[in-house]
């Protein structure tokens, strides 16, 4: 499976001083609860050593920040400075289910190139997902 990262970056000023947040942020570290966005404010004042308790942080967090050069499945999330969370976790999921899926059936069917055949990947992830439902 591909490794997700983005790149999350924020600029504000605070009493005449200016800061330019910077960080690339590892995706996989940050899967909690489906549904749950990370804090991607809090992670970036981490990062600059930024105290959440502060009157700084609470300025920062007024501000919007900027995505960009994603990897791996989180590159078909980032568009226009914007990261779709709810997509990233869709897409990692049924990467992740075709992985599991590819193995067992490569292993079944022989060496086969089972990504060229959109129709067969449908009904096998289907028949995976049905099972797993029916635990």
């Amino acid at each position: 499976m591909s490794h997700n990262t983005v790149r999350a970056r924020l600029n504000l000023s605070f009493k005449g001083e200016t800061y330019a947040l910077d960080s690339v942020i590892d995706l996989d570290g940050c899967l909690g609860e489906p549904g749950e966005v990370p804090n991607f404010h809090q992670l970036l004042a981490r990062v600059a050593g930024i105290d959440p308790y502060s009157y700084l942080y609470e300025v920062l967090e007024a501000y919007e920040i900027e995505f960009s050069d994603a990897t791996g499945v989180a590159a078909r999330c980032c568009h226009d400075g914007r990261f779709d969370w709810a997509r990233f976790e869709q897409d990692r999921r049924e990467e992740r289910d075709w992985h599991l899926v590819r193995d067992i059936a490569q292993q079944a069917l022989g060496a086969r190139d089972l990504d060229a055949d959109p129709e067969l990947k449908a009904a096998l992830l289907a028949v995976y997902r049905a099972g797993k439902s029916a635990d």
